[in-house]
């Protein structure tokens, strides 16, 4: 389901940039139509592979930025996780009376099953899905999706409990039932929905069976704006269809002509039988905003503002009047004053104006620095050395004009040893250094705080394991060990929806449970700096030899060694246009010199679009980041460890407000 239904897949042109590479080097151009080839030269050792040869599994981006696109290695490794097996398990949940309501988006983020929902959608179309109030006062699950005459949107809804490990999920047996019911209107009526269903195996296969279109299953033969009852009697699911392990509900956007359709769905329910159906909700009072104690911001540009004291009077006023009463200030550092890796002392002269403008208008200061090298031993001496920096510097200036806290942003994953044999080493490295500075910020009255991802709690995406760490004697989440270490954490939630099963009220939920258990503070941190679209390709098992002679028709990674290093190659996949003869792709490689014999190539067995709109406000528009702020406030509101909101980065964040009208989410 994920391929089909949670991720967007585009064939790849080959880019200018592209073929300018290739002519200017002196090598054949490709004949005819021609892939991407994309290119990245790395040292395979550190990810803990002595010869790439050995490599049995690995993962790499094509990231399309403005400048054109690049090939990232993420991953690589000499043996490849296990296919994590799936439960073959079901049951008919307890219920009460005669319907078992399966999804009432409006009551909880999850489905009676302890399911989510989400979107899928294949470029260029796109959708969005939340839980919101419609006009008349209900609350409902709300799709939007922007339909182009390619691509497809929509949304599914799990009838199974996703945050059990695969091998032991119960899906759900719905042979009692006599119907499947939900409630639904439309934007403006008559917009076009497929219905569909996958059970276990379809799911596995990343696909649904269509029951129809919805409106074939409304009284009134079409969808309109006032609210209809879906009624599916259990005989139309399809013959392939298991109704003893039902694994997902699917609604399929078919807005002809193409463009923007809007939906909205309530309770989901099915039922023994047919005449007692569950009956539409009654609307419900406007929720008052859910008071937010603390607004921080990221500020990596400190070097401006103090070189532009109007920049920084404009930066600052903008700030104030948006409710940030935290800054994460970057220490610009004194190069003549530091001499160990990691060390950055502090100008008192040239910072402490700037604080003090800061503290005029409410606004408190962290002093900042992030690095992921940060993790490592060597680098140890020199942040606690700056940490002592930043306690002199407090000592020296006036009340208005001190730092009230310490934070780093120390992301040791960004290193390729964290996916390879050096992780365990790394994770403690990070956990060292973080109780080391907590400890020496307390002792200067500091408070101190760490930047997290969301998933150091979550299950690994390839392996399925969450991030555990043995520390001071205890093993638990990567994340657990953080929050008891530090006085404050900023998690990295970085989505642009607040509901579903990617949104930043499932992300951050486990977070805020452990942190209000230890008397701990946490910021929800949003992203609002524009970052690229990128395509993340899988590949695994032994290795190929020498390019083929016929042209494989799915998308290649290929590797060529010298010593130390390899170059890593990513091949588009084929188009329609192109012929079976790979001989061009050949000479492409000869004509640079590698040999085919010395060449390695895999086929990719996975490939994911990882669209930017998902990721960062930049692509969409600051009343969407409001409405996102509100429904995770609203849901962590009434919990002791929630303290707000991160907003990722100063200057961005401004640029989002500033905008009079921004382009459709790419």
């Amino acid at each position: 389901m994920r391929a089909r239904f949670a991720a967007s897949i585009a064939v790849v042109a080959l880019t200018p940039a592209c073929a300018t590479s290739a002519q200017s080097t002196g090598a054949p151009a490709l004949r005819g139509p021609a892939p991407v080839i994309l290119s990245q030269t790395i040292a395979p050792a550190d990810w803990g592979v002595a010869d790439p040869a050995l490599i049995r599994f690995g993962r790499v981006a094509v990231v399309s930025a403005a400048e054109g696109q690049r090939l990232n290695v993420r991953r690589l490794s000499p043996t490849a996780p296990p296919v994590q097996p799936l439960g073959t398990h079901s049951a008919t949940p307890a219920f009460a009376g005669n319907n078992l309501i399966v999804a009432d988006f409006a009551q909880s983020n999850r489905t009676a099953l302890g399911g989510y929902f989400s979107t899928f959608s294949r470029a260029p179309s796109h959708g969005t899905a939340t839980v919101q109030g419609t006009s008349d006062g209900r609350r409902a699950l709300t799709l939007t999706c922007q339909r182009q005459e390619a691509g497809f949107c929509g949304l599914w809804i799990q009838l199974y409990d996703f945050d059990r490990p695969p091998a032991e999920r119960r899906y759900l047996d719905a042979r009692p039932f006599s119907t499947l019911s939900f409630w639904i209107r439309g934007g403006k009526g008559g917009e076009r929905v497929l219905l569909k269903l996958a059970d276990a195996e379809w799911e596995r296969s990343e696909d649904a069976l269509a029951l129809g279109e919805v409106a074939a299953f409304l009284p009134t033969g079409r969808i309109d704006t006032a609210w209809q009852q879906a009624v599916i009697p259990m005989t139309r699911l399809p013959a392939r269809i298991n109704p003893g392990s039902l694994a997902l509900l699917v609604f399929e956007a078919l807005t002809t002509p193409p463009g923007t359709s809007t939906v909205h769905l309530g309770p989901a329910a099915f039922s023994i039988a047919p005449g007692r159906l569950p009956s539409l909700p009654e609307p419900q009072p406007a929720s008052e905003p859910t008071a937010v104690a603390h607004k921080a911001t990221w500020v990596w540009t400190t070097r401006d503002l103090l070189a532009d004291s109007a920049h920084s009077t404009r930066l600052i006023e903008f700030l104030s009047g948006q409710g940030i009463d935290r800054v994460f200030l970057q220490l610009p550092g004194v190069p003549d004053r530091q001499s160990l890796p990691g060390e950055l002392a502090v100008d008192a002269a040239a910072m402490a104006p700037l604080i003090a403008r800061f503290t005029s208008h409410g606004i408190k200061v962290y002093a900042l620095d992030g690095f992921a090298r940060y993790a490592l031993p060597e680098y140890h001496a020199g942040v606690l050395k700056t940490i002592d920096h930043v306690v002199q510097y407090n000592r020296t200036v006036g009340a208005g004009e001190r730092f009230i806290g310490v934070r780093y942003d120390i992301e040791p994953y960004i290193l390729p040893a964290f996916h390879g044999p050096g992780r365990d080493s790394l994770i403690h490295g990070l956990l060292d250094i973080t109780a080391r500075s907590a400890e020496r910020a307390r002792a200067g009255n500091l408070l101190y705080g760490a930047d997290i991802p969301f998933w150091y709690d979550a299950p690994n995406d390839v392996t399925g394991e969450p991030v555990t760490a043995v520390y001071r004697g205890a093993r638990k989440l990567l994340s657990e060990h953080v929050i008891e270490l530090v006085d404050d954490v900023s998690i990295m939630d970085y989505r642009t929806t607040g509901y579903g099963a990617d949104g930043t009220i499932r992300h951050a939920g486990a977070e805020l449970a452990y942190a209000a258990g230890q008397n701990k503070t946490v910021f929800i941190g949003l992203e609002t700096f524009d970052l690229p679209d990128e395509e993340l390709f899988e590949f695994r098992g032994e290795p190929n030899r020498g390019l083929p002679a016929i042209r494989p028709a799915r998308s290649m990674i290929v590797f060529s060694a010298a010593g130390d290093s390899a170059r890593v190659f990513y091949v588009g996949e084929p188009t329609e246009a192109d012929t079976a003869d790979f001989a061009a792709v050949g000479e492409w490689f000869t004509g640079r010199g590698m040999s085919f014999k010395h060449l390695l190539w895999w086929p990719v067995t996975r490939r994911v679009e990882v669209p930017a709109a998902k990721i960062t406000f930049a692509r969409h528009d600051a009343r969407r980041l409001r409405s996102v702020m509100e429904e995770t406030a609203r849901a962590f509101g009434s919990s002791p460890a929630f303290g707000g909101f991160a907003i990722h980065s100063a200057e961005s964040y401004r640029a989002l407000v500033d905008k009079r009208s921004h382009p459709p989410a790419r």
